[in-house]
């Protein structure tokens, strides 16, 4: 956590007793779970790495609804206890341990019988442990990129890091090879993807996280509580592998959607982390012979999947907005704020997030209280294999609650058409780019060598822009950034014989671009 300038160091001392370093205003430290809610008011998460921060979030936000008795399937209710928590503005220390005491025996990674997010079981139904580096998907392995750590596999890892990647692995885990797991007559290696394989998840972000959390709650109206919906530490049971939970609110879908179990190992002396195993959670259909068991596993597969994340943006066809580091955040943030209510007949192409569906909807007064909410976006351009190329993190420098299609649905249409405008350019700068190396070289079938980093460069330069435009109300100037990306591009070969005509005349298409007339009446 990093503490708040302001915050009572009397307070932090108090609250988070186990800080390292000592909780102190402005200061960062490691906290344990509980002593992160019970001065969660105090300050905001501060992650180092952009999974980690993605996958703790969902926790803690689990672990708020469950504390700040926010799991109402009442909507009425649920309304009543949300407006108490905002007025108050932190959760009572006495829910916090009461519930943590109670659940203690739960939170340990290295308990015997029921590890944290882990599974015992492994350590029989597979083969040989995997080395520590295993768990830490920054360490250079596969197809990583050896500079995002160049840690050797086989160094140790430390508990609270083990913690983190335990979670990442719930969350990000590749598909793949594991360990050849063999449960109840099925054997195999095989593991799916990960729920947030290379999707952008997007948190609320107010300074304060206390009010992120209590943000980050879903009303029941939007994600119906329809069962007891209990974290897996609260379920007397290890999760049946051939029977895959179906979530029935929140939290279920905050934490127990995981397709990965890991189990690790640590050295009694040192407490390291020196072995672990990663392996599916649950089989691959393909590993089931019998055709009903594989059928309804299948089903129950479907239906996981399709309850989808609260914190995702939800495509009607295609799944979750997924990530790619060239992407303009203001891209986006269309998708994020057009919010389709009750009685609205329109087809949505997308569905924002949970939080930004109730931000929406609150009263002014609510707002006010809260100030404004910016969102947080957090994503790793990756593949569904075990490639991670780019970890990123942004935060919208507009609050979000200004241009949501619901209240404001001016500055939504402006949001639509600016972004159309600077995707409309984009199309321009390529199909010029195009045009001209087309016309210079021999082979038809070659790929045009400048569209790739001229585009990127596009984005990365109309991002600043995009954003002025949307707060402003202005023109962001794309035409004049596509030409000037289009010279830069091109200058080489601008005045060489081969080239002269067919880049002016593709220039051309830019500066002066084609209009449709409008029909003529008759």
């Amino acid at each position: 956590m990093k503490w708040h300038h302001d915050a009572d160091p009397a307070e932090l001392t108090r609250l988070a007793p186990g800080a390292l370093p000592a909780a102190a205003p402005g200061l960062t430290s490691l906290t344990p779970l509980g002593e992160i809610l019970a001065a969660v008011h105090l300050g905001t998460l501060d992650v180092p790495n952009v999974a980690v921060s993605s996958a703790l979030r969902r926790l803690l936000a689990a672990l708020f609804i469950r504390i700040s008795g926010l799991q109402i399937a009442d909507p009425d209710a649920w309304d009543d206890r949300w407006d108490e928590l905002l007025s108050r503005g932190r959760l009572d220390p006495a829910d916090v341990s009461a519930y943590t005491t109670e659940w203690a025996f739960r939170f340990n990674l290295d308990d015997p019988e029921r590890p944290f997010l882990q599974d015992p079981r492994l350590a029989k139904e597979c083969g040989d442990a995997a080395a520590p580096g295993k768990l830490v998907m920054t360490r250079a392995s596969g197809n990583n990129q050896p500079w995002l750590d160049r840690t050797p596999q086989d160094a140790p890892v430390t508990p609270h890091e083990a913690f983190w990647w335990v979670l990442v692995w719930r969350q990000y885990g590749p598909c793949g090879l594991g360990a050849n797991r063999s449960h109840n007559g099925i054997k195999h290696k095989s593991m799916a993807a990960a729920p947030l394989r290379s999707v952008i998840s997007w948190h609320p972000e107010t300074g304060n996280e206390f009010t992120n959390l209590l943000l980050s709650a879903p009303h029941p109206a939007d994600i119906p509580v329809t069962g007891p919906d209990l974290p897996e530490w609260e379920q007397a049971a290890l999760p049946d592998p051939l029977r895959p939970e179906l979530p029935t609110g929140p939290v279920s879908r905050l934490v127990n959607r995981a397709v990965h179990s890991t189990l690790t190992r640590s050295d009694a002396a040192t407490g390291q982390i020196t072995a672990v195993w990663t392996a599916w959670r649950t089989p691959v259909p393909t590993a089931v012979k019998e055709a009903g068991a594989k059928k309804a596993l299948e089903a129950a597969s479907e239906a996981v999947t399709a309850a989808g994340d609260p914190f995702l943006i939800n495509r009607t066809k295609g799944g979750p907005v997924r990530a790619h580091h060239a992407r303009a955040l203001a891209r986006d943030f269309d998708s994020l704020i057009h919010i389709r209510r009750p009685g609205d007949t329109t087809k949505a192409a997308t569905i924002p997030p949970a939080w930004i569906r109730l931000l929406d909807t609150l009263p002014v007064e609510a707002l006010d209280q809260i100030g404004p909410v910016r969102a947080r976006a957090l994503a790793c351009h990756q593949d569904k294999q075990e490639k991670e190329e780019l970890w990123f993190e942004q935060v919208t420098p507009v609050p979000v609650a200004n241009y949501t299609s619901g209240r404001h649905p001016e500055k939504a249409a402006l949001v639509a058409s600016t972004r159309k405008a600077a995707e409309d350019t984009a199309k321009a700068l390529a199909a010029a780019l195009r045009s001209a190396w087309n016309e210079m070289s021999p082979d038809p079938r070659s790929e045009c060598s400048w569209t790739r980093d001229t585009i990127a460069a596009y984005w990365d330069r109309a991002d600043s822009r995009l954003w002025q435009a949307i707060n402003d109300g202005t023109d962001p100037q794309l035409q004049a950034l596509a030409v000037t990306l289009y010279d830069d591009a091109v200058r080489a070969d601008a005045s060489t014989p081969a080239g002269l005509i067919p880049i002016a005349r593709a220039r051309a298409t830019l500066t002066h671009p084609k209009t449709r007339r409008s029909a003529k009446t008759t």
